[in-house]
């Protein structure tokens, strides 16, 4: 998750979740140890 990707909507390929952003910070949305698909 960096700048600018506020409402973006992010895909886990191993579990299915799906996240969508809400806040904006720095750093990579991880889950399952992977990091996340933007969609």
């Amino acid at each position: 998750m960096v700048k600018g990707k506020l409402g973006k909507t992010y895909h886990c390929d191993i579990c299915g979740q799906d996240v969508k952003v809400t806040k904006e910070g720095v750093g990579v949305l991880v889950c399952c140890n992977k990091p996340m698909n933007e969609m």
